[in-house]
Order: C-alpha cells, then sequence, then structure tokens
C-alpha cells in the first residue's frame, strides 16, 4: 500500500467483481468513481461482459447510481462491431445470444449454403445447442477466420458458482481446428490498447483495476499497463483456492475504495 500512482492519467476499471458482485455494490465504489471522475482521471469502464449489449450494461451501472455515459463503456461487443466495420464487403457467422445478435442487424451475413469469412463466438447461453458451435467449428475448418468475444475459461454467476465461459469455448474450437483466434476481449493485449485510444491515454500513464486474475492482470501484463487486483468478485480468497497462479499484480487491494488513498 505504500506504492504511490502519481504517473496515473487513465483507469481501466473493471465492473462486475469490481464495482458490483452478485447483484449488490462494493460498498464506496460509487463515491470511488465519483472521486476519480472529480480529480480528472480519465475512467473506461472495461468489461469482458459478453451476454448483454452495451447499452445494458449502461443501464445497470447507471441504475446502481454510478455517473457514466455510453461513451466511458468498452466492451468485446463493441470491439466486434469496430473491427467487422473494417471489412464491409466480408460476411459472417454469429454465435451469440439473441438480444447481442441485434446489435449485428447491419453486418453481411451468411446463408446455409455460403462459407463465411468470420466466424465470431460471444456467450449463447439462451440457445445452448452443441449444433451450432459444430456449425462454428466447420465453418473455421473451412478457412473462415475465428474471432472470440473475451478469453475468460470461466466466470461467477449470481450464486457464486463457476461456469465455463466464452473463452473455453473458443480455445475448444481453435484447438479443433488448429487455428489461432483473434479475441477481441480480456486478456487480449490490443483490447486493452485500444480501451485507451479512446481517451487518449498511453500504457505508461494508465492503471487497470480488477478481480479476475487471468482477465485484467494478465491482461495488463500483455499490454505494458500496471494491474490492480482486488480482493472482491472472482478476485475472494474462496473463489481462489482452488486456482494457483503465477501472474503477480502491481498492487493488491482490498477493494476498489482504497485506490483513492493512492492517487
Amino acid at each position: 500500500m505504500n506504492k504511490k500512482l502519481e504517473f496515473v492519467r487513465g483507469i481501466l476499471c473493471d465492473i462486475d467483481g469490481t464495482l458490483y458482485f452478485r447483484g449488490k455494490i462494493i460498498p464506496d465504489a460509487i463515491e470511488t468513481v465519483s472521486y476519480l471522475q472529480d480529480k480528472g482521471y480519465k475512467v473506461v469502464f472495461l468489461t469482458n461482459t459478453d451476454s448483454k449489449p452495451p447499452k445494458e450494461i449502461l443501464e445497470i451501472l447507471l441504475n446502481f447510481g454510478f455517473s457514466v455515459k455510453s461513451d466511458d463503456i468498452f466492451t468485446p461487443i463493441i470491439a466486434i462491431k469496430e473491427y467487422i466495420s473494417q471489412f464491409p464487403d466480408k460476411k459472417s457467422y454469429f454465435l451469440m445470444s439473441e438480444r447481442v445478435t441485434s446489435e449485428f442487424q447491419t453486418f453481411s451475413q451468411v446463408t446455409e449454403d455460403e462459407l463465411p469469412d468470420f466466424v465470431v463466438i460471444s456467450d449463447f447461453s439462451d440457445d445452448w445447442r452443441i449444433e451450432r458451435l459444430n456449425t462454428a467449428f466447420k465453418y473455421v475448418l473451412r478457412g473462415a477466420k475465428l474471432i472470440g468475444s473475451q478469453g475468460n475459461r470461466y466466470y461467477l454467476d449470481q450464486d457464486g458458482n463457476p461456469k465455463i465461459d466464452t473463452g473455453s469455448l473458443v480455445r475448444m474450437v481453435a484447438d479443433a481446428a488448429n487455428v489461432k483466434p483473434l479475441i477481441l476481449g480480456k486478456p487480449n493485449s490490443d483490447y486493452f490498447k485500444l480501451a485507451l485510444e479512446k481517451i487518449g491515454v498511453n500504457t505508461k500513464e494508465a492503471i487497470i483495476i480488477g478481480d479476475d486474475v487471468e482477465s485484467d492482470i494478465k491482461g495488463a501484463k500483455n499490454a505494458g499497463i500496471k494491474g490492480i487486483l482486488v480482493k472482491t468478485g472472482k478476485g475472494q480468497e474462496k473463489f481462489q483456492k482452488n486456482y494457483q497462479s503465477k501472474i503477480e499484480p502491481f498492487l493488491t487491494l482490498k477493494s476498489i475504495s482504497e485506490l483513492r488513498n493512492l492517487l
């Protein structure tokens, strides 16, 4: 706790597990975010949530009482849209939930007889059929580029129980097809750098604060950013007892509220 953060201009702040967890606000999280904003720090709310459109994540934060605008949020869905928009003539196969698929209505999609240029795998737990995953695999095997919304191995549900996350499914398809996927979420370094570009801050002037060693802290290291681990959400000891990581954060805090003492 004796490390000062005078170099910081921008903060990439994780959402679930860092600001709230299991439907409850982390104590003093709202006050801390307001403090950071009032002090002039550029804050981006960075998440791996791929089961909801960005507007729903914004609504959750607003309903909790955070002062946040749509431009302050960066999600894998936003990153995927920005990436695919660079290739207007290419077609995609989207394996994702129905409400997230609605975000891609203006993008070209394949018919049953066509081979897509991109296969995009996101959360599709609302229609969990192995046939859908196998269709994605067959397209990738035939040459389509595999894009994953994020790299998390698992997540914690509302009851704190671990469940397989999108990253594990993307890796399964990639291994089966013997390809390297493009991950447009944590812990991919480009995801963090794209978020920093939104606020005009370089990696040496930024920190990321989050509860996940693999996605937040490893991702920060991948991008050359100092990562701060909070012992809330997934970072709680009871969720880490069966998981040993060699990834060391720059700092470890009890919660985001302690960040005020360092800035």
